[in-house]
């Protein structure tokens, strides 16, 4: 068989460039049309970002010459221009989730709302949705698996993102027949559930980051999501809210990430976690098995195990760089890197960052009011939790105390919010 460039450049030969549209030019969408510009087969021929002309700029900072790229709003005129080999920056996703000769929107905001109204709409108008924004995912994941898979389009999340490369080692140790054991992450970022915009400011100029980003990843929220959406697409819940994410080493996960009877920290199997330590960037799969002949030669090749357990483990992640791998994989074959077609195991709920009081109003992710926490979906549901993603912009109705996860009964939601409407009818079909 080919190899994935191979099959790109044939496909161009064949058919033209597989035409991607983008919406979200930030840090991961510039960084993602940078390296799709270094491949063959793929272009990215249309951006929208709500800030005024920074798709234009995206783009030439992508090394596309300012000369190729037009600024409109006309779905009719985008379409042209791209038919005419240009490129179109826009700022209204709507608009470009109407542009129907494109084969694949990336979405890359990062943004709950905007993630359930670009994937939903792409999926509406028979376009592949790649979904960057693992936010959405995590709340609406599986109505939109559904959508897609009954509209005849594919829904899914990236290569590249530690839910996307967890999923690559578990499926190459399901292929093999290994009992998988735990499945999890290293995280990037120590753990501070008081980081907001004000005091991470300074570390997010160093890194040239967004503030709210950054603090979305301190708080521990993008953990808990990118743990909710690999969860669902393999069953596998976290054992306690918010996980344990024990400090470790990575000569330690196929001792740490077992049951406690064989000297580990769960009760049982089939759990998502992640690892405080040098794990991070990596993702890992715990694997045993109780055939002889394979342990001998487990042990014979030294992977790291302790004779009953052993991880596979990948020590990196390049994040919006390998997107690129799951776009194609989509125009090219229809399939997908992750998806969950499962009824949901796992939830993040929203938590008080700080005391709330009547009259309050729940800000964004990363912000001053609220991060996530990972707990088994059938208890979020017992307790009547809000899912992070249908929690912005909330008003409280009685007093929260920090650190309590937050109950439908302690809010009024903002139901005109997509997001609010698609996880109603989520909930119905479960």
């Amino acid at each position: 068989m080919a190899s994935l460039r191979e099959q790109l450049i044939a496909y161009e030969k064949e058919n033209g460039l597989i035409k991607v549209g983008l919406v979200g030019a930030g840090q991961m969408g510039t960084g993602l049309m940078s390296q799709i510009e270094k491949m063959d087969g793929l272009a990215v021929v249309a951006v929208a970002d709500v800030l005024p002309h920074r798709s234009k700029a995206a783009f030439v900072e992508a090394s596309v010459s300012a000369d190729d790229v037009v600024e409109t709003e006309d779905v009719e005129k985008a379409k042209e221009v791209i038919a005419n080999g240009k490129r179109v920056a826009l700022t209204s996703s709507d608009v470009l989730t109407k542009i129907s000769n494109l084969d694949v929107i990336v979405e890359a905001t990062g943004v709950p709302e905007i993630g359930a109204r670009v994937c939903n709409a792409a999926i509406e108008n028979g376009i592949n949705i790649v979904n960057m924004n693992v936010e959405t995912d995590a709340t609406i994941g599986y109505l939109l698996g559904q959508k897609a898979k009954k509209a005849g389009v594919v829904y899914s999340l990236v290569a590249g993102d530690e839910p996307g490369s967890i999923k690559e080692i578990y499926d190459f140790a399901d292929a093999l027949g290994f009992e998988i054991v735990t499945i999890g992450k290293g995280k990037n970022n120590y753990l501070d559930r008081s980081a907001n915009p004000d005091n991470v400011l300074e570390d997010a100029k160093k890194s040239n980051m967004s503030p709210k980003m950054l603090a979305s990843f301190r708080d521990g929220t993008k953990t808990m999501v990118e743990m909710t959406s690999i969860g669902n697409a393999t069953g596998f819940t976290p054992e306690k809210r918010g996980a344990y994410g024990p400090n470790a080493d990575v000569k330690d996960l196929p001792n740490l990430f077992i049951p406690k009877a064989d000297g580990g920290i769960f009760e049982s199997k089939g759990h998502v976690d992640y690892a405080v330590g040098d794990v991070a960037p990596g993702v890992f799969v715990i694997i045993t098995t109780d055939q002889p002949k394979i342990i001998a030669d487990l042990n014979y090749i030294k992977l790291n195990g302790n004779g009953k357990y052993w991880a596979l483990y990948r020590p990196y992640h390049l994040a919006n760089l390998e997107t690129p791998i799951t776009v194609a994989n989509v125009a090219l074959h229809g399939q997908e890197t992750l998806v969950t077609l499962r009824k949901p195991v796992a939830e993040t709920v929203a938590v008080a960052k700080v005391d709330l009081k009547p009259g309050d109003k729940i800000d964004s992710l990363g912000g001053f009011s609220m991060y996530g926490i990972i707990e088994k979906a059938s208890v979020a549901k017992e307790e009547n939790l809000v899912p992070i993603g249908v929690a912005v912009g909330a008003i409280v109705k009685k007093p929260i105390a920090m650190g309590q996860a937050i109950s439908y009964d302690d809010v009024e939601i903002d139901e005109k919010q997509l997001i609010y409407q698609l996880r109603k009818e989520q909930d119905a079909m479960i």
